[in-house]
């Protein structure tokens, strides 16, 4: 009897998206929407929780960033244990672990046991987000992949949206701690769902060499009408190293590839969350009313939650390196021009829009970008550590600006350097495409 070798990339690639793949990337979109929500809602709570401890929400820097720093450490750790232990587990775990400690927070009582449960919160944020990248990729054919991250990327800041609507709602007449049982509740029941329904990687499994009746099973579901018997075997087109560690990310000439795509990743976060945690006091400096400086983070955000899905689209149609660069240096000019915008609310509310739209969209591009530039050994890997990287330029970003404005830097001046850093980022593509095309 001959053997039968079922490329499963390959199988993925070829067919429509089955419901089967729209359920996993159904419940990993609701996993990211729940990841912004959990993300968000600290600032929006903390006078209120400031109040119940009493506490001076002036000392709640802290507890701010012990949420960013463990999303960084949880990107940086889970990738790699992603890669070794299976997306589906460490996905679920992480996911358990942000939805656990939110639903804890209410029982806090001292100002180091919300700094506790904050940090092991974030390390839940980013442990999700780098695994649920990694599994949507996988089962996400090549035609599309692109606009299916970016997509799944764009539900964090639209979660942030959800966490500002329901605890507006929420606050005035009920308090915080709803808002923290929902950030809770939500992702513990998608977790539950997810370990019913959600598969493991195909692909990861056929790395492993898993057992044939396990990834029988799952083409099964995925392709009915593919024949399989005993003695089916199973590949994958890039396999990539027999053992997932970090160093694989600077082997076979990946260290080009892997320090580019950090200093994009860490210029263009830096610029995000830069933006988003000082425009209004920027503004205000200015002379700009804060109903107006709150409506431009609300135009920039819009933006961003927009512009994500076009922008993958465009990638899945033309080069997608070549989109993100182009994306970047618009981004990059619009940014620039905040800062010579002040003078009219409506020219000011356009520029953030764009700004939003094309930065902001162009960072979920990135994401769908780097999950492709590694093979499947070290996917999780090269993911984690990339998301890991962002988020260390948006915990450094807010520090550096801080201490630029104390400098006497004004308007212009801010606008101007976080227009230059966006220039940075785009030089990384750019690097990254010249070096593709020798």
């Amino acid at each position: 009897m001959s053997t039968q070798v079922l490329n499963v990339t390959n199988l993925i690639n070829g067919r429509p998206i089955s419901k089967y793949q729209y359920g996993i990337f159904l419940l990993c979109a609701l996993a990211a929407l729940m990841d912004g929500y959990d993300s968000v809602i600290i600032g929006i709570t903390a006078p209120a929780i400031a109040q119940t401890l009493g506490l001076d929400v002036k000392t709640f820097g802290p507890v701010f960033s012990a949420a960013q720093f463990g999303f960084m450490l949880g990107a940086f750790i889970a990738g790699p244990l992603a890669d070794r232990m299976g997306r589906k587990s460490i996905l679920i775990g992480s996911v358990v672990l942000f939805g656990l400690f939110s639903l804890l927070t209410p029982v806090a009582d001292t100002y180091n046991h919300l700094l506790i449960l904050r940090f092991i919160t974030g390390l839940g944020l980013g442990g999700a987000s780098a695994t649920f990248v990694s599994i949507c990729t996988e089962y996400s054919p090549v035609r599309v992949r692109a606009t299916i991250i970016s997509v799944l990327w764009a539900l964090l800041p639209a979660g942030n949206v959800v966490g500002g609507i329901l605890s507006s709602v929420i606050l005035p007449t009920h308090g915080w701690v709803p808002v923290y049982y929902i950030g809770g509740v939500v992702p513990l029941v998608t977790a539950v769902i997810m370990l019913l329904v959600v598969p493991e990687s195909v692909s990861f499994l056929v790395t492993k060499q898993a057992r044939g009746p396990r990834i029988a099973s799952i083409v099964g579901r995925l392709a009915p009408e593919v024949p399989q018997s005993e003695s089916t075997q199973y590949a994958v087109n890039d396999a990539g190293p027999s053992s997932a560690s970090v160093r694989h990310l600077f082997s076979s000439g990946r260290n080009f590839v892997t320090i580019c795509y950090w200093v994009s990743f860490f210029c263009c976060w830096l610029v995000l969350i830069t933006v988003l945690a000082w425009t209004v006091p920027v503004l205000r400096e200015a002379g700009i009313p804060i109903s107006k400086a709150s409506l431009m983070i609300s135009a920039n955000s819009f933006g961003a939650v927009i512009g994500a899905p076009i922008i993958g689209r465009i990638m899945d149609g033309t080069d997608p390196k070549l989109t993100v660069l182009i994306g970047l240096v618009l981004g990059a000019v619009a940014v620039f021009l905040l800062g010579f915008s002040a003078s009219s609310a409506n020219l000011l509310a356009i520029n953030f829009f764009v700004a939003g739209f094309t930065v902001g969209g162009t960072s979920a591009g990135m994401v769908g970008l780097v999950a492709t530039a590694y093979p499947t050994a070290i996917r999780s890997t090269g993911i984690g550590w990339a998301i890991g990287m962002a988020r260390l330029g948006a915990v450094c970003g807010p520090v550096a600006a801080g201490m630029m404005l104390a400098s006497g830097w004004g308007l212009k001046g801010f606008f101007a350097a976080m227009g230059v850093v966006t220039l940075l980022a785009a030089l990384g593509v750019l690097v990254l495409r010249n070096g593709e095309k020798r």
